[in-house]
């Protein structure tokens, strides 16, 4: 098994109970804490199919390149506007959540581009 592969499939599980843990920590009120949650889902999902189907594995790891930059990008975002508002930022459950989701789709690009970029598609 490649292990760019399963390092996609762990960060998207990480994810995934980072959004479920954000959302109940804090009431279970605010839908937004599970957008890390979902995009753990959709980041892991391509890769799983990979094992499965072995011809679509470069594919299907493309597509999650793609799911884990857009990640990154809404992860960013809202601390960067705040920033570029000149407000400061507040370390509470919201900040946190972008965070961990900013760093695990940073590793996903990462994992997924190097299964990408490799020829073989084997490390």
């Amino acid at each position: 098994m490649n292990p760019y592969i399963v390092v996609t499939i762990v960060v998207g599980d990480l994810l995934l109970a980072a959004g479920l843990l954000a959302f109940f920590l804090t009431g279970a009120s605010h839908f937004t804490a599970l957008i890390p949650a979902a995009f753990g889902l959709l980041i892991q999902t391509p890769p799983v199919l990979g094992l499965l189907l072995h011809n679509y594995q470069r594919p299907l790891m493309t597509a999650s390149l793609i799911i884990a930059v857009l990640g990154l990008i809404a992860a960013i975002s809202r601390p960067i506007m705040k920033l570029a508002a000149g407000e400061p930022l507040a370390w509470n459950a919201a900040t946190i959540s972008q965070s961990v989701m900013a760093l695990g789709c940073a590793v996903a690009i990462v994992a997924a581009a190097m299964f990408v970029l490799n020829s073989s598609g084997k490390p």
